[in-house]
């Protein structure tokens, strides 16, 4: 589920819960054409997420300063940040955007679906990018270039709307191991740049994912990158967003099924109550298709124990250690992760 953020004046609370269109349109009491006077990208950016597959989705007011403040409320909900409006007051404030959103998503397990600017080129888009410096947490951010026209034709939008929403349908038919690309973007009639075959190979060696034309196919989403999937990273583990997003919605999801062990004591039974329910939860997974492999030890490994992922210290400290390997459809290799839960101490 996204939340979409930005200054809304017509915004009661903090942020609100949107199912459709329609009801965005009344939460802020006028028509979502006028929302937020003629230069705001919102109206355009929800309809596009609806029209595009998105179902409930959350907005929010916020500038980039106070964005932890007003997400405070839905992060254990929402998985997706969009600013639609990262660009209305320049290049500064869009690349402090990208920064606090990036940080923010990282901070929470999220995802940031950032966009370049509207006038740009793909050799300006990749300055812009680099110049963000997002570091390691690039790996919680997606760009995607060009901006869109929309099916009326008299005016542009940023793509990151309806981008959102073919992230959230692909996530509801297939799951977050799918990748959201080689899919056309509804409601769109044409793009602000084209990306030829030259420009789509620049755009691919920076992180950047294109959306392109096709002749009878529409303007499709041709890429599947994380910022951290920029060729000149020797990192490749978190290069594809359904690698990222899965291993992120694992982590989420085991952390909240430990949740309940908090005061058990950490001993061999309290061990193997977090060993089955991991195990459960993975071989379900890879049952769906979200792991690889044809038998489940070959997708996926839970390790939990003393002198196996906690020494004498953890335990005596109440820190329940689990070990996850997963081996996500692509790329073929398992990812660490550690996972702790505070419990009771022992003895």
């Amino acid at each position: 589920m996204p939340v979409f953020v930005g200054s809304l004046a017509g915004l009661a609370e903090a942020s609100a819960r949107v199912d459709n269109l329609q009801a965005f349109t009344h939460l802020l009491g006028q028509e979502a054409d006028e929302e937020d006077g003629p230069a705001s990208c919102l109206p355009d950016a929800i309809r596009g997420y609806f029209e595009n597959g998105g179902g409930p989705c959350y907005v929010a007011s916020s500038t980039a300063d106070g964005l932890d403040e007003a997400l405070s409320s839905v992060d254990d909900v929402v998985t997706i940040l969009v600013a639609p409006d990262m660009w209305n007051s320049g290049e500064e404030d869009a690349a402090a955007w990208a920064r606090a959103l990036t940080a923010h998503a990282a901070a929470y397990l999220q995802m940031a679906i950032l966009h370049t600017d509207r006038h740009q080129t793909p050799d300006d888009a990749i300055e812009t990018v680099k110049e963000w410096g997002l570091g390691e947490e690039a790996a919680f951010a997606a760009v995607y270039y060009p901006w869109l026209k929309t099916s009326s034709g008299d005016r542009a939008v940023p793509p990151s709307g309806p981008i959102a929403g073919i992230w959230a349908g692909t996530d509801r038919q297939r799951g977050v191991w799918k990748a959201p690309a080689n899919t056309a973007v509804i409601g769109v009639s044409g793009l602000e740049h084209d990306v030829t075959d030259d420009a789509l190979g620049r755009l691919n060696a920076a992180g950047i994912n294109p959306i392109r034309h096709f002749p009878g196919r529409g303007h499709v989403v041709w890429g599947a990158r994380t910022l951290a999937g920029r060729d000149d990273n020797p990192d490749l583990r978190w290069r594809y967003l359904p690698v990222r997003r899965l291993t992120s919605a694992v982590e989420r999801d085991i952390q909240a099924a430990l949740k309940y062990l908090t005061f058990e004591p950490n001993t061999q039974p309290t061990w193997e109550k977090a060993r089955v329910a991991a195990d459960s939860y993975l071989h379900s997974l890879w049952r769906m298709g979200g792991l690889q492999g044809t038998k489940p030890e070959e997708a996926y490994f839970v390790q939990v124990g003393n002198d196996i992922t906690m020494d004498d210290d953890d335990v005596a400290q109440g820190r329940l250690i689990l070990k996850v390997g997963l081996a996500p459809v692509r790329p073929a290799e398992f990812i660490i992760l550690e996972i702790t839960q505070d419990v009771a101490a022992a003895g």
